[in-house]
């Protein structure tokens, strides 16, 4: 049988529509069904190549390419530092940013960013977000604590903090306040800030620590007990500016999993945007666990 060139390019057509289709259908998973793992996915983003200083290669994947990348629903988006912000940083106004995130099921926006950055008009802008962002969920305190047992020991002060909870609960008693929690603040007098905070993230950078993730946990479940949880999950390790190791890669996720079946977290969040079109071996792997688990029910 004879097919014209019209014909065959139409044909060429529907099929590629249908290898199209297919990429599409893996893309709708960014609307999870609730109660699935999906449903609980976050990915931690930044401005496109804001790592450069820390990583010395180029990014140029978005936050929205990120999430779009994984197949994650929901986002925490956080400014860049000073030293980062030469680089990549989220510019003003945020409205704008927050269009490409409109497919997404939650946005989260940081009120302290990278390196403990904030700026009062960035903060106004932050909390007015709710106003042109329906899928906005609350506030990230990103580096918000400083190390310190005494002095400056987060990057507000307690009765500036409690002006922002207040304004956020006020627009929506729902939104949260979030909080970035490494593994050196354990033992820091922090009960007057963590009374004001709704989820505590986890995080520790040295993929060498990670096998103790449940006494670390069982840590900030001592520090914390009234907050919620959620584990952050690096897929690079910035002090050896290489991907975390495979086998710690599955630790930590399945670590996660487990955590998310008995209710001990409520969210995994995978740092970040600016480290996953950099060939790293943790990336890929991640994604692919994310694809096989997602759908699963809790």
């Amino acid at each position: 049988m004879q097919v014209s060139r019209r014909g065959w390019l139409k044909n060429a057509g529907v099929a590629c529509l249908g290898a199209a289709s297919g990429g599409l259908a893996a893309a709708q998973l960014l609307v999870p069904q609730e109660g699935t793992v999906r449903d609980r996915l976050w990915v931690f983003c930044c401005a496109a190549n804001s790592d450069f200083p820390h990583i010395g290669r180029r990014s140029v994947m978005s936050p929205a390419e990120g999430a779009f990348f994984l197949g994650v629903p929901n986002i925490i988006m956080v400014q860049s530092s000073t030293k980062e912000a030469p680089y990549g940083r989220l510019e003003p106004p945020f409205a704008q940013h927050t269009v490409a995130l409109r497919p997404l099921k939650r946005v989260v926006w940081s009120v302290v960013g990278s390196g403990g950055f904030n700026a009062p008009a960035e903060t106004e802008e932050v909390l007015a977000l709710p106003k042109t962002t329906p899928n906005f969920a609350g506030v990230m305190l990103d580096d918000f604590f400083t190390g310190r047992s005494d002095g400056k020991r987060a990057q507000l002060t307690p009765d500036e903090l409690k002006s922002i909870r207040q304004r956020l609960k006020q627009c929506n008693p729902k939104f949260d306040i979030m909080a970035t929690f490494y593994v050196k603040h354990f033992t820091l007098p922090l009960q007057d800030y963590l009374g004001m905070i709704d989820v505590l993230t986890l995080w520790n950078g040295d993929s060498a620590d990670l096998v103790n993730l449940e006494a670390n946990f069982a840590k900030v479940e001592q520090a914390a007990p009234k907050a919620r949880k959620m584990l952050g999950c690096y897929v690079v390790d910035y002090k050896r500016k290489t991907g975390v190791p495979v086998d710690m890669m599955r630790h930590q996720c399945e670590t996660g999993l487990r955590w998310l079946r008995q209710g001990k977290i409520e969210g995994i969040i995978f740092l970040g945007n600016t480290t996953m079109d950099l060939g790293f071996e943790s990336v890929e792997w991640t994604r692919q666990w994310i694809a096989k688990v997602g759908g699963e029910k809790l």
